[in-house]
């Protein structure tokens, strides 16, 4: 027993002494400040009172004026914060070469979903991204224009029926319904229903992908990808979850190939390059041209996820700060006006297009309210920093803070103040100059960034065309932020006072 005991103490010991006096220290030798790490999570810890991005900004303020970069730690593996706009840019465009990945965890065989765009690196990743930038094409985006208006006039008209018996609504909730049916369709080419009931299986299976996530497991297999996957078999996606979408979509294939229906949507896309021959098998498979039924899957997927989830916040955010700002949504509601009476007061993605005013709110609710409010790269390659004698070696994870940038008040003066004429004449450059990345930057940027805001910017017109919105007694402001996601999500409803028009 004594014996036992001095072994464990042994160990714990030098567990300590490698940790603490070597493996924490390893910024401090390179002469590079950073921010005290908390073991076992290092600095990327979720669950706390202030969000992820919060933090973040707290150490970017303390350490911007002494280094382009700041260290951090991914449980005990060092990381990279950038505090340069400059450097952030390089990374993103200029220097693409050395940061093609984002160091994000993907298991074909155990998690299938978990193998779509947003994680996959190197080659797989840009086969796959070659093969999907044709759905997201003005062209594309126009044919499916009478489909999204549809879903909005769905929205006002559930909405129109809410107000009559409660005049406060949860505003994310119903963008998120509203997000969800437009998605469901797009790319499912499903009815799902989710505005008439707020039950439907869609909404319900779209609410478990982010509420469902468990942060330790996500830090495991992230800290150790090729373990987690080839030892412990580990999946981020409950099983179940994974069932339900893999079964949508193949019934969805089905009914197409089977009727030959064509949509021109999303899912077209994906039957057109599926490969029938693949068997799902990666091992077997992986020189195939062409998609697997998995394959597709987990396109789909993503498609959804970011599509609702994202697109509902950025609404909900713009909206609560229009409710809170009378004269900005005065403004907004007669620009509408205005510009619908130069098209005929029909909706179309041309009249979509010329709503600079509203294109100025979601930049700005996007420069508040960031939806990553940290974006991810990896080191492909060794990358010097000859201004600080340091090279950010291969492997490296590093965080590009664009809720710290978007809260800088030396690059946005005033920046907790929502200002839509911030954007008026903004420039591409000038967003580089300040930081801000709302869809990512470079090659690896959002692919569906088009889709996204013209899904945004019709739920904005709907709502603003047809109803008042105020603030309520339920409001809360400022908004407290769900901090146990990386998505800059709020914690509670976003409660509007709203009256029909």
């Amino acid at each position: 027993m004594f014996l036992t005991i001095l072994l464990i103490l042994v160990t714990l010991t030098i567990l300590y002494l490698y940790i603490f006096k070597y493996k924490y220290k390893y910024w401090e030798r390179h002469g590079i400040p950073y921010s005290t790490p908390v073991f076992p999570y290092g600095n990327i810890i979720l669950g706390k009172e202030l969000h992820w991005g919060q933090q973040t900004l707290r150490d970017y303020l303390k350490f911007k004026d002494q280094s382009p970069i700041y260290g951090g730690f991914r449980m005990v593996t060092p990381c990279v914060y950038v505090t340069s706009p400059e450097l952030a840019k390089s990374m993103m465009i200029k220097d693409f070469h050395s940061f093609y990945g984002r160091g994000m965890y993907e298991n074909y065989r155990d998690d299938p979903l978990s193998a779509h765009l947003f994680n996959l690196s190197g080659p797989r990743w840009k086969k796959l991204r070659e093969k999907l930038t044709p759905v997201f094409t003005t062209g594309k985006i126009k044919y499916m224009m009478p489909t999204l208006t549809k879903v909005g006039e769905n929205l006002v008209e559930a909405l129109s029926d809410e107000v009559k018996i409660e005049s406060t609504v949860d505003m994310k909730e119903w963008i998120a319904r509203f997000t969800t049916d437009v998605i469901g369709t797009v790319a499912f080419g499903l009815e799902c229903n989710s505005l008439k009931d707020p039950e439907a299986e869609f909404r319900k299976q779209g609410k478990r992908v982010l509420s469902e996530m468990n942060p330790l497991k996500i830090l495991m297999a992230l800290n150790f990808p090729k373990f987690s996957r080839d030892a412990l078999h580990l999946t981020i996606t409950p099983k179940d979850l994974t069932a339900f979408f893999l079964k949508a979509v193949e019934d969805t294939v089905n009914f197409r190939e089977e009727n030959n229906i064509q949509r021109n949507d999303f899912m077209d896309l994906l039957i057109k390059m599926r490969n029938k021959d693949k068997s799902n098998d990666f091992d077997k498979d992986q020189d195939k041209e062409g998609f697997s039924l998995y394959e597709m899957a987990a396109q789909a997927f993503i498609f959804f996820v970011a599509g609702f989830e994202t697109s509902s916040t950025l609404t909900s955010y713009t909206l609560l700060e229009l409710a809170l700002n009378p004269e900005l949504q005065t403004k907004a509601r007669n620009h509408i006006n205005e510009v619908l009476k130069k098209h005929n007061n029909e909706l179309t993605y041309e009249a979509l297009q010329d709503m600079t005013y509203i294109e100025q709110c979601m930049n700005e609710s996007l420069r508040k309210y960031p939806t990553l409010a940290l974006l991810f790269r990896e080191a492909t390659e060794d990358y010097p920093i000859p201004e600080i004698n340091y090279t950010i070696k291969k492997g490296t994870f590093c965080l590009i803070p664009s809720y710290a940038f978007n809260h800088d008040p030396e690059l946005w003066p005033e920046p907790s103040k929502f200002d839509p004429d911030r954007f008026e004449n903004f420039t591409t450059a000038m967003g580089h100059e300040k930081g801000f990345y709302p869809f990512g930057e470079g090659p690896k940027n959002c692919i569906g960034e088009r889709f996204g805001k013209i899904q945004t910017k019709l739920g904005l017109v709907m709502i603003l065309k047809n109803f008042e919105l105020m603030k309520s007694e339920k409001t809360e402001f400022p908004v407290k932020f769900n901090t146990t996601i990386a998505l800059l999500a709020p914690k509670n409803p976003i409660y509007i006072k709203m009256e029909k028009l």
